[in-house]
Formats: C-alpha cells, sequence, structure tokens
C-alpha cells in the first residue's frame, strides 16, 4: 500500500509539472477543496453548536426538519437542478441559458409551491401519526415554508456550475446556510436563547442563503440584459430531468430513511447523535465532494466530443487524487475516535463502533471513484437511475428491519449495506458499459 500511495503521489507530481490541464484539474480541485473545507467544517460547528449547547434533543428536531425538507425540495425539483446544469453547461450563450432557465422554471416555481401547501397542511398528521410528537406540528408547517427557498438555493447553485462557476456553486451548494447557522447559533448562545431556537435558526440561514444565491444567478447570467431564446422545450428538459430526478430522491432516501425511522421509534436526542455520527463520517466526503463538482463539467465535454479516451484519463485521475486526499481523514477518525467524539459530549462517546461502521461505508465511496457521475453525465442516467432504485430499496428494508431491534446500530448497517449496493453496481455498470475501471488500484492508464 504505501509503495502504491507513493507511485501514485510521484506520478501527480510530475503529471503537476509537465501537463497543464492536469495542472488545473489540481489547482481548480484545491480551490473548490477550500470553500467546501469551510461547508464542512461550519456544517461540523452547526452540529457541534447544537448539541454541545442546546441539546441533542434540539439536534434531533433539525435532522427531522431537513429530512423531511430535503426529500420534499426534490420532488419540486423534478431533476431539474442537474439537468439544468447540463443544458446550461452545453448552450454557453446567455440568451439560450436565459431561456432554458425560464422554461425550467415554468416547471419547478409551481411544484415548489404545491408541495410546500401538501407538507403544510400534512404537518398536525405527521407530527401525531408519524413522529408521535404533537409539538413538532407548528415547527413542521414552518419548515413547509422553507421549501421554496430551499428549492431556488439549490437550482441557483447547479446554474452556476453550469457556467464553471465552481467556487460560486460550492459555497452555495456546501457553505452558505451552514455558515449563516454558525453566526445565528453564537448570536442565540451570546442571548442566552434555548429550546428549538437551532431550527429557526436553520430556517432564516436557508431563507438568507436563497436570496444570495438569486440575486449572484441574476447578476452572473446577464439576465436583465438579454432577451431569452428558447432553444430547449420543458419536455426536452424533462426527459432529462425524469431519471434525475428518480436518482436524486433515491439518494435522499438512502441518507435520510435512518432518521426517520429512528424518530418514529426512539427520542429525538437517538436521531440527533446518530446525524453527529453521519456528520463525522461524511467529513471524510470533502475531497470527493470539491472534485466532484468540477469533473462533472469536464464528463460532460469529453463525452459530447467523443474522446473516450479522454473520459478514462479523466475518471482515473480523480479517482486517485479523491483517495490520496481524503486517506489522512480516514486514518485520523480511524485512530482517534474517542477523542473525536468526545468534543460533542460525554453522551456521544459510547457509539465509537456506530462511527466505525459508517465510516467503512464512506471508505467505499472514497475507493469507488466517481462512477455514479460517469453514468449520469454520459446520457446513462437511465442505468443510474435503475442503480438507486434498488440500492435505496435495500437501504429502505434494512432500515425497516433492524432499527426496530438494533436501534441506531441498525441504521448504521443499513446505510453501510446500501452505500455497498450503490457503489458495486455503478462500478460493475460502468465497467460493462464503458470499459472504465473507477476502483482505486485498478484504475490506472
Amino acid at each position: 500500500m504505501v509503495r502504491f500511495l507513493r507511485a501514485d503521489i510521484f506520478d501527480m507530481y510530475r503529471k503537476f509539472k509537465k501537463d497543464p490541464s492536469y495542472r488545473e484539474l489540481l489547482l481548480t480541485s484545491l480551490r473548490s477543496l477550500w470553500v467546501r473545507g469551510i461547508g464542512v467544517t461550519t456544517g461540523f460547528l452547526v452540529t457541534w453548536l447544537t448539541a454541545r449547547y442546546f441539546s441533542a434533543d434540539a439536534l434531533g428536531v433539525v435532522s427531522i426538519c431537513l429530512a423531511i425538507l430535503s426529500l420534499a425540495s426534490v420532488a419540486s425539483k423534478f431533476g431539474h437542478d442537474v439537468a439544468l446544469m447540463r443544458f446550461i453547461a452545453a448552450e454557453g450563450l446567455p440568451a439560450k441559458i436565459k431561456g432554458v432557465y425560464l422554461t425550467s422554471m415554468k416547471l419547478v416555481f409551481p411544484m415548489s409551491l404545491l408541495v410546500a401547501i401538501v407538507l403544510f397542511f400534512a404537518a398536525p398528521y405527521m407530527a401525531e401519526h408519524l413522529f408521535h410528537k404533537n409539538y413538532l406540528s407548528f415547527i413542521l408547517q414552518l419548515n413547509a415554508i422553507m421549501l421554496l427557498p430551499l428549492t431556488l438555493l439549490q437550482i441557483h447553485a447547479e446554474c452556476l456550475r453550469g457556467v464553471k462557476r465552481i467556487g460560486e456553486y460550492t459555497f452555495f451548494q456546501t457553505s452558505a446556510v451552514s455558515s449563516l447557522a454558525v453566526a445565528g447559533l453564537l448570536v442565540a448562545l451570546a442571548a442566552e436563547l434555548s429550546g428549538n431556537s437551532p431550527v429557526y435558526i436553520q430556517f432564516i440561514a436557508i431563507s438568507v442563503a436563497a436570496l444570495l444565491s438569486s440575486y449572484r444567478w441574476l447578476l452572473v447570467s446577464g439576465y436583465f440584459t438579454v432577451r431569452a431564446e428558447y432553444s430547449v422545450s420543458l419536455s426536452a428538459l424533462n426527459r432529462v430531468a425524469a431519471p434525475m430526478f428518480t436518482t436524486t430522491i433515491m439518494q435522499l432516501l438512502m441518507s435520510w430513511t435512518g432518521t426517520l425511522v429512528l424518530a418514529a421509534y426512539l427520542p429525538e436526542a437517538t436521531v440527533g447523535i446518530y446525524n453527529a455520527l453521519v456528520r463525522i463520517s461524511v467529513f471524510t466526503n470533502i475531497t470527493i465532494l470539491a472534485i466532484n463538482g468540477l469533473m462533472i463539467t469536464r464528463f460532460v465535454a469529453a463525452y459530447h466530443s467523443g474522446d473516450h479516451e479522454l473520459l478514462r484519463k479523466q475518471s482515473h485521475e480523480a479517482t486517485r487524487l479523491i483517495f490520496i486526499t481524503a486517506l489522512p481523514l480516514f486514518i485520523v477518525l480511524f485512530s482517534f475516535p474517542t477523542t473525536v467524539l468526545s468534543i460533542f459530549g460525554a453522551d456521544f462517546m459510547q457509539y465509537k463502533n456506530e462511527l466505525f461502521v459508517l465510516l467503512a461505508g464512506q471508505f467505499i465511496v472514497v475507493c469507488a471513484g466517481l462512477p455514479g457521475q460517469l453514468l449520469n453525465m454520459t446520457d446513462r442516467q437511465h442505468v443510474l437511475r435503475n442503480i438507486s432504485i434498488v440500492a435505496a430499496v435495500v437501504n429502505v428494508i434494512c432500515c425497516l428491519a433492524f432499527i426496530p431491534t438494533y436501534g441506531m446500530r441498525g441504521a448504521c448497517w443499513a446505510q453501510l449495506i446500501g452505500t455497498l449496493v450503490w457503489n458495486l453496481l455503478c462500478m460493475y455498470n460502468v465497467y460493462r458499459k464503458m470499459n472504465i475501471k473507477t476502483f482505486i488500484g485498478f484504475s490506472s492508464y
């Protein structure tokens, strides 16, 4: 392993010196990594401040609201966020970009309002019959109102990625809400607020971030200076978006089913602790997300140019870069789990084994590279959709089977099994359909 890593690092250094394209990849990834690092750090701080200075119960309420909001936002976008990014990256001209954006909003805006209304009136029923916590009714109604701002934030972040504003995309996608929430929590602590203050602060942060992202997109795209040119129909957008919608909602089901099932069976404190463990484990994803944000547009360009060797090269470079940059984080977390957990409080220190299970799942993700994105960006989104359905069904079944008996540990194992199924199927299909091996150790060229 040491010899393999030494050879890879030397090869990366050699290409950095000689290959301008690879140098741009590395430097842009590092810039994106810096911004995403801010997001991961502030997200970690939000979890820590809430658990440490408010309560695990408060963290549980925030987790429940974000789970519902995340799933609802997928329904309201119907896959148009990623589809918009693809079409905007392909169109290029401001007039056509404005046209495809307005075409998409004809569906996204009314869908967001409709889903928000349904959630608002369903909130009392969910509080009483799904979560068995009547006092959550008002909070869930406020949560429904946040759907439109969150949808706009996510749409505009992907639009910025489409015009290669990777830094701004990364900020709005990962850092804006958590940075604002940290500031709000510090103010709440200074004012000695308590109770459910963290969830209200989260709502404010989402609203402000949505306004900022809308302003930046309208400014960057030249929205008010060009006349829209409609070169893409809504039906064409929907054909691309529909498989992506299914894929995204299956991904979110895998991410949030554990939280929702735990909330139905166990107290908010357990839900909060579980989500803190998830937050710690996905800290290792920081390099994946940074490199992924850059590589998607490169995958699109290489695929549409018909350069299969370039696509293979980009995939292999991304896999090695992800693994080498993420490995130190795994070493630290596997070596000092008790120290890391103690930061959140004494109640968290007994869950070292659960953290190990979640870290194992993230290690699989790091080793696998970007097979899902390769499928999604090369007109094989229907394959990824089918994989996502299988993996999500496995994850949901495991959650329903394990959590009632094993509690939080069952949720962790369900997450690991779902992650393993997802990545194995993605890697297999990328190799079978594209003859590209993405798994680290096999991704050489």
